[in-house]
C-alpha cells in the first residue's frame, strides 16, 4: 500500500483548502492508495468545511492544535508520521513548519513536497521563508509553486532549488441539489430578467479588496448589472467587512458563506476579482470550468491565465483600471462572450482540472 499524507492547519473555507481535500479525493481514486489528510487544528462544523466534501477512502486526521504556537504539535506530527509509515508528506500553507522537526527526526525513507500557495513573500513571513530555504536548499522538502508568477516569485526568494511548477487544479463545478433554489434567489435580485450577474467569490479580507468592487460598482448603479459577494471574514477582519456593509452602493449584495457556490457560479455572467495579490485562485479555475467569463486584476498567477481569449484583465489595481476593463465585458458582443465562455472551457480541460493536477503530483511523488 502506498501511503501519502496531506497536511493543512485547519479545513477552513479557502482555496488552498478545498484544493486539498479534492487533490486527495483524486488520489483516492488509486485502489493501491491509501490517503490521510491531516488537520492540526480540531475539526469544527461551524467555522470548517464539511467533511462530506471527503471522501469516505481518505481517514481524516485532528489533532488539536491551540490559537498561537503549539510546541506540542511538533511532536504531535512527528508521532503521527511515524506511526502512519508515510511514502509522502505534502504539506499546505503554515502547517510545514510543524513538521521541520519530524522531517529531521524520522529517518523512514519518505518524499516531502510542500505546495507554495501564494507569491513567495506572502506565502510566508521573514522567518518562516528562512526556514524554508535550508530545507529547499538542502533538498529535504520539495518545493512546488502553483503559478508561473509565484514560480518567479520563489525563484527570487530560494533561488534555483525551485525547480517545479504545477499548476493549481479544480474539480468541475456541477450544480447541486439547490441549483433552482439558488437560481430563484438570483433573480429576485435582479432589476430585470436580463440584469448582469457579477460574481465574487472570496473571503472577506484586505488581499481580496472587495472595497474597490463596491467603488467601481458604485458607477454602474444606472447600468444593468449587480454583484454577488460570497464569502465569509475571519475575526480579525470584522472590520472591514463593517465597513464595506456599512457603505455599499444598492447594487451590490453581501449573501455570506454558501455551501453550494458551484449554483452561483453556474447562474453568473462574470466572474469578478479585485485582489491585490494573489498565487493561484481555485475559485477563477472553477469560474473557467463552469463557463463564465472572468474580469481580474493583474496579479499574481491570474495573469498567467486570464489573456485575451479568456476574459478581461484590469491594467492596474485602480478604480479606474478596472472600470475600464467591466466596461469593456459590458460591451461585448454575444458572440465575443460566447467564444470567452467556450475558450475558458477548453483552458480548463486541457490544463486546470484535478485530474490533471493530481497526474502530475503523482508522478513528482514518484519522481527520483
Amino acid at each position: 500500500m502506498y501511503k501519502i499524507v496531506q497536511i493543512v492547519p485547519a479545513l477552513g473555507w479557502g482555496g488552498a483548502q478545498v484544493f486539498c481535500i479534492q487533490l486527495c479525493n483524486e488520489l483516492a481514486k488509486h485502489s493501491d492508495y491509501e490517503v490521510t489528510l491531516i488537520s492540526m487544528y480540531t475539526y469544527d462544523e461551524k467555522k470548517h468545511l464539511p467533511l462530506s466534501m471527503l471522501d469516505k477512502k481518505v481517514k481524516f486526521i485532528s489533532l488539536g492544535k491551540k490559537n498561537g504556537i503549539h510546541l506540542k504539535m511538533f511532536l504531535r506530527i512527528y508521532k503521527t508520521l511515524k506511526q502512519i509509515k508515510p511514502d509522502i508528506v505534502h504539506t499546505h500553507l503554515h502547517s510545514a513548519y510543524y513538521c521541520f522537526y519530524a522531517y529531521l527526526k524520522l529517518k523512514c525513507n519518505y518524499k516531502k513536497v510542500h505546495t507554495l500557495h501564494n507569491l513567495a513573500k506572502q506565502d510566508a513571513p521573514p522567518h518562516g521563508r528562512k526556514m524554508f530555504k535550508y530545507f529547499f536548499k538542502k533538498h529535504i522538502i520539495e518545493a512546488v509553486a502553483i503559478s508561473g508568477e509565484v514560480y518567479k516569485s520563489a525563484l527570487e526568494e530560494y533561488g534555483s532549488c525551485i525547480k517545479t511548477l504545477i499548476y493549481n487544479g479544480s474539480d468541475e463545478v456541477k450544480p447541486s441539489v439547490a441549483f433552482n433554489e439558488t437560481a430563484d434567489k438570483i433573480n429576485s435580485l435582479k432589476k430585470n430578467p436580463a440584469t448582469k450577474i457579477l460574481l465574487n467569490v472570496a473571503r472577506i479580507t484586505k488581499q481580496k479588496n472587495q472595497q474597490l468592487l463596491l467603488d467601481v460598482m458604485r458607477t454602474f448603479e444606472n447600468q444593468n448589472v449587480i454583484a454577488i459577494i460570497l464569502g465569509d471574514y475571519l475575526a480579525g477582519d470584522k472590520m472591514i467587512y463593517n465597513e464595506l456593509i456599512s457603505n455599499k452602493p444598492g447594487n451590490v449584495y453581501f449573501l455570506g458563506k454558501v455551501a453550494n457556490v458551484s449554483d452561483y457560479l453556474l447562474c453568473a455572467d462574470a466572474f469578478v476579482l479585485t485582489s491585490t495579490f494573489e498565487g493561484m485562485p481555485i475559485s477563477l479555475i472553477e469560474a473557467l470550468s463552469a463557463g463564465v467569463v472572468p474580469v481580474c486584476t493583474p496579479v499574481g498567477g491570474i495573469i498567467n491565465i486570464v489573456k485575451k481569449n479568456i476574459g478581461f484583465l484590469s491594467e492596474g489595481v485602480s478604480k479606474d483600471a478596472y472600470i475600464k476593463a467591466l466596461q469593456s465585458y459590458l460591451n461585448a458582443d454575444a458572440s465575443t462572450i460566447q467564444n470567452l465562455k467556450n475558450n475558458g472551457k477548453e483552458l480548463y480541460n486541457k490544463e486546470f482540472s484535478m485530474q490533471t493536477c493530481a497526474e502530475k503530483y503523482n508522478a513528482l511523488y514518484h519522481s527520483a
